[in-house]
């Protein structure tokens, strides 16, 4: 059974039918290395959005008209993970109609409501769930929403199917974005998993490619990249709030491999998303992978703070951006309930993550 996982999906801007009239022609290449796949995977962000208004309080919001699903169904991809926080961007109503769609169109979803999706094929047993983490402040995780990421619960659920022969993997939304070495917590975390029983780490939300290693018979994936990501604009300004530069355009495919109901074989397919085509088989883009993997296994001291300052690198970049007129356009109650849900998103991080890795942080690796 040969199984593709894609990272960061959005179908909106020029990843749009109606925005983009070559879009078909621009993913052919990819769509005919998918095609040898049985199953294709792809981290789902955007709702499809008929009439709906926006939800909750962010300074932006994406969403894919429904034409869109054509796209989906044109690449091949059968699955999709809705754990992400921006599956709710459009509300509960948005919510609903994705999931119709999606069912309607025979493309199985997972990471919301509990969902998790078996495949039993060729003496192989594949369960697919999928959970966003608090670091990416969502909206809308809940029983009726998104599945949060809480350690007990993962660990909980990776155990039981590995004890009734299911191979496991799990998709994460974590971390932050546009950085291309993942929070030393997320890494804690995926390792810690891996003790319990091997599994697959299926990693995205930071928009750019992160390292991968393998951890106890466990392959752990940080981020695979942007599948497909435009420039992010809000109401504010005509600029871009988000402007997509080289190194949001490298991803990669996750091919896995399974045989007599193990991990047989793994490989990192390079994607580059170009100006006319989505192109297949850049060698440069392993050669940064293998230097972002190799870093993973710095001491963690060490790891810290070269990640560390390239966070505060990119953030005085982005401030460097920002104006007067900038602050002024959002001194009003939504920007306050943002930062006051960032708060509560952060005291949730605590309590479901940090917390229960608490007692092993301070050991070396």
């Amino acid at each position: 059974m040969k199984i593709a996982l894609l990272g960061d999906t959005a179908l909106f801007g020029k990843y749009s039918i109606d925005r983009n009239e070559n879009i078909f022609r621009y993913f052919e290449d990819v769509r005919k290395l998918l095609s040898d796949y049985d199953y294709v995977v792809a981290n789902l962000e955007t709702p499809f959005v008929d009439k709906q208004r926006p939800f909750g309080y962010k300074s932006a919001y994406i969403g894919s008209i429904i034409r869109n699903v054509g796209i989906l169904e044109f690449l091949g991809i059968n699955l999709v993970n809705l754990a992400n926080n921006h599956i709710f961007d459009y509300g509960s109503d948005a919510f609903k109609m994705t999931k119709q769609i999606l069912f309607d169109h025979k493309i199985k979803y997972f990471g919301v409501e509990g969902k998790e999706v078996n495949i039993i094929a060729d003496n192989n047993r594949i369960v697919f769930y999928g959970y966003c983490c608090y670091s990416t402040n969502p909206f809308g995780i809940g029983e009726s929403g998104i599945d949060g990421l809480n350690y007990e619960k993962v660990k909980n659920q990776l155990v039981e199917k590995y004890q009734e022969g299911w191979n496991s993997i799990i998709s994460i939304h974590a971390g932050q974005e546009h950085i291309n070495y993942p929070n030393y917590d997320h890494v804690l975390f995926a390792r810690l998993l891996s003790k319990f029983a091997p599994y697959v780490y299926y990693g995205h939300h930071p928009h750019v490619l992160q390292g991968a290693e393998e951890c106890d018979g466990s392959l752990l994936a940080y981020s695979l990249g942007n599948f497909c990501f435009d420039d992010v604009y809000t109401n504010k300004s005509e600029n871009p709030l988000i402007i997509q530069n080289i190194n949001n355009k490298c991803s990669v495919i996750l091919s896995l491999e399974y045989e007599d109901n193990r991990l047989a074989e793994y490989k990192f397919i390079p994607l580059f998303a170009g100006k006319q085509q989505m192109e297949v088989n850049r060698s440069e883009i392993i050669d940064s992978l293998k230097l972002y993997s190799e870093r993973l296994s710095m001491q963690k001291d060490a790891y810290n703070r070269m990640r560390n300052d390239l966070w505060n690198a990119y953030l005085n970049s982005r401030r460097k951006q920002r104006d007067y007129e900038w602050y002024i356009k959002r001194l009003n109650i939504n920007s306050l309930i943002m930062i006051l849900a960032a708060r509560r998103n952060k005291r949730k991080y605590n309590e479901n993550l940090k917390k229960h890795l608490m007692r092993y942080y301070h050991q070396p690796k």
